[in-house]
């Protein structure tokens, strides 16, 4: 199984802050980094400017067995950010139907909103959001390079 589950912080604009804290005072490795700009080249709907060029599309982090990841944005964009919901779980695999299944089995219950159906996108053949009952935004996305 190569199935694992990271925390996802979104820090309003202070992404690139957080990550420095993190590496320094919690001796985190700095595993990938994409800016708005790095983005930008891949999806030509983002729209750059001076203030957001630098800001920060994603991020993971290692803190010992655990990955962080880090980015400007929560994970849905018509919600206003506040502490709170500024969090999400991120579940990943390499195995594709196990991705599905988590999707499928969450959304099989009535009281899950679906924020982002599972489908195929820029960086992923399969990446959806979901929030649970309790307010818990999971995200769910396939990834290869886990094996």
């Amino acid at each position: 199984m190569t199935l694992e589950i990271a925390v996802f912080l979104s820090m309003h604009g202070k992404a690139s802050e957080a990550i420095h804290f993190y590496k320094k005072h919690l001796n985190a490795k700095e595993l990938m980094l994409v800016t708005y700009s790095d983005m930008a080249k891949r999806d030509r709907s983002l729209v750059l400017t001076e203030e957001n060029k630098d800001y920060i599309s994603h991020s993971v982090l290692q803190i010992g067995k655990t990955k962080l990841m880090v980015a400007e944005d929560t994970m849905d964009p018509n919600e206003t950010y506040n502490v709170g919901n500024n969090f999400s779980l991120c579940l990943q695999s390499a195995n594709l139907t196990e991705i599905q299944t988590f999707y499928n089995n969450l959304t099989s219950d009535d009281r899950v909103q679906i924020i982002t159906p599972l489908s195929k996108n820029i960086f992923s053949e399969a990446y959806g959001i979901v929030q649970d009952p309790f307010g818990v935004q999971i995200q769910m996305m396939y990834d290869e390079r886990l094996h």
